[in-house]
């Protein structure tokens, strides 16, 4: 793992215990002053935007890695097989991304969905932006338990890409969704 990706990926789970912490007022402002006098060291240098693995480099691919170096975003490492893609996040996410009590916010289901669809169709060679993402959530989605996303094209009109995809935690399709992509370009 690169010191970026490392960064990141701890700057997740400080979020995820943020977000549950309950130590006394004090520490929590020595852990702010902290916090921003790190953001102040890291703002010394900046580059133009936030640093991404390029949708290019998803065509063709085997793997392809979506924002793994923004600890803003779910990081999300894809596998593309036989037209379909899959991901796992084997921990969950964690508490930073918290709906309900111990259950994932929708949202983040909507939004891991539509990155692993348009991802997909991507990998197909073909650039296109989400024209529509319809949205069923069946169960709720544990927070810290593995989760699953499978994906896959159903159709192709003219610029007109469909898919359909899955988040799925401990065998049950938690959130299902039905992707129309648009080729632009």
């Amino acid at each position: 793992m690169n010191a970026r990706r490392d960064l990141a990926e701890a700057v997740r789970e400080l979020a995820s215990v943020m977000a549950v912490t309950d130590v006394a007022d004090r520490d929590m402002a020595q852990a702010a002053a902290s916090v921003r006098e790190l953001a102040k060291r890291l703002q010394e240098r900046q580059l133009a935007d936030v640093p991404r693995t390029p949708y290019d480099e998803a065509v063709g691919a085997t793997r392809y890695g979506w924002h793994l170096d923004n600890p803003a975003l779910p990081g999300l490492g894809m596998v593309f097989e036989d037209g379909r893609v899959a991901a796992t996040i084997p921990d969950g996410l964690g508490k930073a991304y918290a709906g309900p009590p111990g259950k994932l916010h929708g949202g983040v289901g909507a939004l891991l969905l539509d990155v692993l669809l348009s991802s997909l169709v991507q990998h197909h060679g073909v650039r296109a932006v989400t024209a529509a993402l319809a949205v069923d959530y069946r169960a709720a989605t544990a927070l810290d338990a593995p989760l699953r996303l499978t994906g896959e094209i159903v159709g192709r009109t003219g610029r007109k890409v469909e898919t359909v995809g899955a988040l799925w935690c401990g065998g049950i399709a938690t959130v299902e969704a039905r992707g129309l992509f648009v080729q632009v370009g």
